[in-house]
């Protein structure tokens, strides 16, 4: 494994945390707390997003490295 497959691999594992974070949170908070629930789900939206921009910009270096002559 190739250190770009490494932190591809390192950055789904973390969104899928976040993920899950998220989850936990809706099944917490949601329906009776919904103000709750929004402000404590910014901080692990943000992450996602973050993340979401980190593997496209990993997708698209290993998609340029393959299109790269040997």
């Amino acid at each position: 494994m190739n250190k770009t497959d490494a932190i591809l691999t390192q950055t789904l594992e973390q969104l899928e945390r976040m993920n899950e974070a998220l989850s936990a949170l809706r099944r917490e908070l949601l329906p009776a707390q919904p103000r709750k629930f929004a402000i404590l789900a910014e901080g692990p939206l943000e992450e996602m997003r973050r993340l979401q921009r980190e593997l496209e910009q990993l997708t698209a270096e290993i998609t340029a490295g393959s299109r790269a002559p040997a």
